[in-house]
């Protein structure tokens, strides 16, 4: 990576809309030269290279050169880059650092050891690590909402579709995993007996057979190998998303074309609006009440607003009042 990779693309009223990293990929292009690839990244990946640029002299060019306070700095050449060795033993020794500062000072919150000794941590791990994070995030792996669902969206269209590493699967692995997690505390608490929508009845049904499933197998919610082996053999197809609840039946998604539509909904490129996949909680419920106040707030400070951007407001506030109204969720809107 070098200084400059990153590009920020905003939208005609400035809002920040891509942040977009160029560099160089390696793994599985088939070449010691690397391939110029272009990733989408999250805002705190375009915070860490700003810190990277400003670590580095004005001169250096590369962002992960050997920093001039670094051990590897005086044997350094300007056109080399920190190697996966060094990186490692550079964690090493902020580890070593940290463990120290908490012992002269008291603290409790060091970095562990593991079985006596520090723990060898490497680069490759951060990918392990990270993807387990987003994955099992609530908003994240809960099929998206806000916040880490922006996350996992970025990572999908940008590093795990440029490589061969498994990443992609292995997120994928954790969703699952979260999501029966997530359905099983549902029909635990009865909740998926009150759900609204086009589709509510044919979740219920479905979620009271995993239910079923799971107490026929006296499987408990910290069972993660019990869990995965249950959601493997009997999942439910059950998507839990900010503003509505996925029952998945490829044949009539609206979100996917129909040459993907065997990988599951595409929550992000929902249409709740008209799809007959939608089932509603009320934590969904709640997310749609919020949305219709926004859009009436927006309307009602007309001056501001052009007169086409206007009429689509409105429309679109029409549309959610009669969703509202037809799912009986318009008495607390």
């Amino acid at each position: 990576m070098r200084r400059g990779c990153l590009r920020t693309e905003r939208d005609g009223s400035g809002l920040i809309g891509r942040r977009r990293v160029t560099s160089q990929a390696f793994k599985g292009q088939g070449t010691p030269m690397g391939v110029e690839t272009t990733w989408v990244v999250a805002e705190s990946v375009a915070r860490a290279i700003a810190v990277a640029e400003r670590l580095q002299p004005p001169q250096e060019d590369l962002l992960f050169a050997p920093l001039p306070t670094g051990t590897q700095f005086a044997r350094a050449r300007s056109h080399e880059a920190l190697s996966n060795r060094e990186t490692n033993d550079h964690i090493g020794r902020l580890i070593d650092w940290v463990n120290e500062y908490c012992k002269q000072h008291g603290r409790g919150d060091g970095i562990p050891l593991v079985n006596g000794q520090r723990w060898k941590l490497t680069t490759r791990q951060f990918r392990r690590t990270l993807a387990w994070f987003i994955a099992r995030r609530p908003g994240g792996a809960i099929a998206g909402a806000i916040q880490y669902r922006h996350h996992s969206i970025q990572m999908f269209e940008g590093y795990a579709g440029t490589s061969q590493s498994g990443f992609r699967a292995e997120v994928e692995g954790e969703r699952a995993l979260a999501r029966g997690e997530h359905l099983a505390m549902k029909v635990e608490r009865h909740e998926h007996t009150q759900l609204t929508g086009p589709s509510a009845q044919e979740a219920a049904d479905r979620l009271e057979e995993f239910g079923s499933q799971l107490r026929s197998r006296g499987i408990v919610p910290d069972n993660q190998a019990q869990f995965r082996r249950l959601i493997a053999r009997h999942d439910p197809h059950v998507y839990p998303g900010e503003f509505v609840t996925c029952v998945w039946r490829p044949d009539r998604a609206l979100c996917r074309h129909e040459a993907a539509q065997a990988e599951g909904p595409d929550l992000p490129e929902c249409k709740p609006l008209d799809c007959r996949n939608v089932a509603l909680d009320a934590e969904n419920a709640a997310r749609w009440r919020e949305f219709f106040a926004r859009l009436d707030a927006a309307l009602a400070d007309g001056a501001t607003l052009a007169p086409y951007v206007r009429a689509r407001l409105q429309q679109r506030r029409d549309a959610v009042a009669r969703f509202l109204d037809k799912h009986q969720l318009e008495e607390s809107a």
